[in-house]
């Protein structure tokens, strides 16, 4: 019987995690580039112990035009690498700017790698009259002068996603995608792949999860009371 509850009390602590990740998962509906959080499932350790783990899911998600030169997405796998104070990062949000400095750089200031380190623009822009192209192989050039060569990498743990929408790595970068794995769209940005619709199928048949094992616990502990009443007597 109190296995009974232990195990009705893990399923509630499942089900509350679980609605905590489609809370986020709704609340980024509309952030660009955002992957969803898989629903937790439970894994049994050789030990015996469990752990709670998450999968993220990593399909394509829309794309829609914007026309601006510096909007970009990514069709295929692999994410953009970005470099901030704490390392390495690896996004698909794709709306980069040029910075004061001329350096091409996320929406944080953070800058946005080449195949050969930060991509500086300053010697090659001529102001307004300075045209920006990046080929579907990553390939940016300005006024027709190759400039850089983005670096699109694949990472095998998205378990580590950091505060927001980027992941880092547990490993350095070695796996570069393949320029046939991947296709980057100028003056275009990728959608949440997250469906609503989903979402809340997964929040109505979650919630009645709950409710079952609430009642489960209830009705075991009061179970439990009676036995020890009998006991008493």
């Amino acid at each position: 019987m109190i296995k009974g509850i232990y195990q009705s009390a893990r399923s509630l602590m499942a089900a509350n995690k679980n609605m905590e990740k489609i809370s986020g998962n709704l609340a980024n509906l509309n952030t660009v580039g955002f992957k969803r959080e898989g629903l937790f499932s439970e894994i049994l350790k050789s030990e015996g112990k469990s752990q709670i783990r998450s999968s993220v899911d990593t399909s394509q998600g829309q794309i829609y035009e914007t026309l601006n030169p510096l909007d970009l997405a990514l069709v295929g796998e692999g994410m953009f690498t970005i470099q901030t104070q704490n390392g390495y990062e690896f996004t698909r949000k794709g709306n980069f700017k040029v910075s004061d400095e001329g350096f091409l750089v996320d929406e944080q200031g953070n800058s946005v790698m080449g195949k050969n380190g930060e991509i500086n623009l300053t010697q090659f822009l001529n102001g307004e009259e300075s045209e920006i192209k990046i080929s579907r192989n990553g390939e940016l050039s300005v006024n027709e002068l190759h400039v850089a060569d983005l670096l699109i990498v694949k990472i095998d743990d998205y378990e580590k996603r950091k505060s927001g929408l980027n992941f880092n790595s547990t490993q350095d970068i070695q796996n570069i995608a393949q320029e046939s794995e991947f296709e980057v769209r100028q003056g275009y940005l990728e959608e949440s792949n997250v469906n609503p619709m989903v979402e809340l199928e997964n929040m109505i048949n979650i919630s009645k999860e709950y409710e079952t094992a609430y009642k489960m616990v209830n009705y075991l502990d009061n179970s439990l009371e009676k036995t020890n009443d009998l006991g008493r007597i």
